[in-house]
């Protein structure tokens, strides 16, 4: 989730568990018309990060409209809001999407493939990764990373929030991860970070407390992961390039001296 999403997480859930209570429409009725209900927007917002379909399409929506006074990176936070939305089964994000695609609008690559499969709202996990698989974005460096996608609340498959399918959603995106334990991560890991970057592999530092189920999900997760990109690169591709990568780390910590 989002740095800004957990800092108002705890705030936006008295503000939620209030509004259920209040008078008038129910909050997600509210007209979003502007961007002026700064704190309408900010409900909204850690909603969607933490997975709200619904949310993640209205605000899509809003951060979308061609008539919003926003700025680039909120057009592209409507982006990704856009995508989740569309993955998780919402069927006006599908159709919005699929136009999208058949336009290259919103930063994606104009994709008639793409866009035919979007706008047949496909209903299982599996045809919506076939989907994902056909849809790419204008410059890589604006996709959309795999620790967002996976964030969600609808639309998985019969096993429901499994290490597995949150793999091979990232997969799907191009944006294949690597969950290690660890400290927070100092200059090394940075470097560790862009030079996995490089060839495309998120490398994702979760924490450095033991629990139990947790680790069972980062195996399971990036068993997936290897599997996935080994069968695209070839056998034995990831431990030849982290042979590689540990070399030049050692030589960067070298000259760093």
């Amino acid at each position: 989730m989002k740095a800004r999403a957990k800092i108002l997480a705890g705030i936006v859930s008295g503000i939620l568990a209030c509004s259920a209570h209040a008078g008038g429409a129910a909050p997600d009725e509210r007209p979003l018309e502007s961007l002026k209900d700064g704190k309408l927007v900010a409900e909204w917002q850690v909603a969607a990060w933490e997975g709200d379909a619904r949310k993640q399409e209205r605000l899509a929506e809003l951060l979308l409209d061609p008539h919003a006074r926003v700025q680039k990176t909120e057009r592209l936070e409507g982006a990704h809001l856009l995508l989740r939305a569309a993955f998780s089964g919402r069927n006006k994000s599908m159709l919005q999407l699929a136009d999208a695609l058949q336009r290259g609008e919103h930063g994606f690559k104009q994709l008639p493939s793409a866009s035919a499969c979007w706008s047949g709202m496909p209903a299982s996990f599996d045809a919506r990764l076939a989907c994902l698989r056909l849809t790419d974005v204008r410059d890589p460096r604006t996709r959309i990373h795999c620790d967002e996608l996976g964030v969600m609340r609808e639309g998985l498959p019969p096993g429901g929030r499994s290490a597995s399918a949150m793999a091979r959603i990232c997969l799907a995106n191009r944006t294949p991860a690597l969950m290690v334990a660890g400290p927070p991560p100092g200059k090394e890991d940075s470097e560790r970070w862009r030079l996995y970057a490089l060839h495309g592999i998120e490398w994702q530092i979760t924490g450095d407390v033991f629990d139990e189920k947790f680790e069972q999900f980062r195996d399971e997760f990036n068993r997936t992961t290897v599997e996935g990109i080994e069968a695209e690169r070839g056998s034995g591709y990831l431990n030849k390039l982290s042979d590689e990568i540990e070399a030049r780390i050692a030589t960067w910590r070298q000259r760093s001296k």
